[in-house]
Formats: structure tokens, C-alpha cells, sequence
């Protein structure tokens, strides 16, 4: 065995120790990446399970084309007032800040336990049914009476 054996085994020892030297970070971050998304993750979960919906109820007047939709927060999760969405007749309703109001107060971004939330929206032909979905995907259904 001559110099160029020990030299090239040399050399390989090297280039794999500067190959692990820089793996280990890229792993290390990888696995720091995914606890942190499987955290969210459940963090979100725990949201979804405290969240719910009381019974709703809406009502549609001819003579003004006024739908009026009420739902109750009877979950332990406040809502963002922003992230609601209202489905009328399955399709997809933009509701502004004007139209909602919670407890009776307008101009709030929150919807905390207990509280009942209002969205009053014009519309010219009588809906059937409607929806409220809230931010973390939590729904409550109902006929328009």
C-alpha cells in the first residue's frame, strides 16, 4: 500500500465528513419544520373541537327583500366576525361589516362566546336555505322561514 491509497481513503474520509457536516443542518431544520406544522396542526384540530355553532334561524320579508340570519357562538372559541361566510341557497354571499352586528352592537371584529350574530343582506327573490360557516370550518344550517 503506497501513498496513493492512504491518500485517496484520506481524501473520501474528508468529503464525507464535509458532506455529513452539512446534511445534519438541513435534517435538523426538516425535523424542526415538521413538529412546528404537526403542532399547528393540532393547535387547529383543539380550534375546530371548541367551536360551535348554536341553531340558526333566518327570516326573509317580501315587502322589504330583507334576509335576516342569527346564529349563536355556543362554542369556547371567539370568532373573527371577518371570517364568516354566509351561503344562501349554496351560493357564496359577500357580507360586509354594515350588514352584521353582534348582541346588537356594530363595528365588532370579535364574536365571543354567548354572543348572538346578526346578518341582515337585501335580497329580491325568497331564499330556501341557508348557511354560516364560521373561521375554523365549523357550519350550522338552517331553513328560511
Amino acid at each position: 500500500m503506497g501513498f496513493s491509497v492512504s491518500g485517496a481513503t484520506v481524501v473520501i474520509s474528508v468529503g464525507l465528513l464535509v458532506s455529513a457536516a452539512t446534511l445534519y443542518p438541513a435534517l435538523d431544520r426538516y425535523s424542526e419544520r415538521r413538529l412546528e406544522a404537526v403542532d399547528g396542526e393540532h393547535e387547529r384540530a383543539l380550534d375546530r373541537q371548541n367551536t360551535a355553532l348554536g341553531a340558526a334561524n333566518a327570516t326573509y320579508n317580501a315587502s322589504t327583500d330583507r334576509l335576516v340570519v342569527t346564529a349563536e357562538n355556543t362554542g369556547t372559541t371567539t370568532l373573527d366576525v371577518d371570517r364568516v361566510d354566509l351561503l344562501v341557497d349554496g351560493r357564496y354571499r359577500t357580507v360586509s361589516a354594515a350588514s352584521v352586528t353582534v348582541d346588537g352592537g356594530a363595528g365588532t371584529a370579535t364574536w365571543l362566546p354567548g354572543e348572538r350574530l346578526r346578518i341582515e343582506i337585501t335580497r329580491s327573490t325568497a331564499p330556501s336555505r341557508v348557511k354560516i360557516v364560521a373561521g375554523p370550518g365549523v357550519a350550522v344550517a338552517t331553513e328560511v322561514r
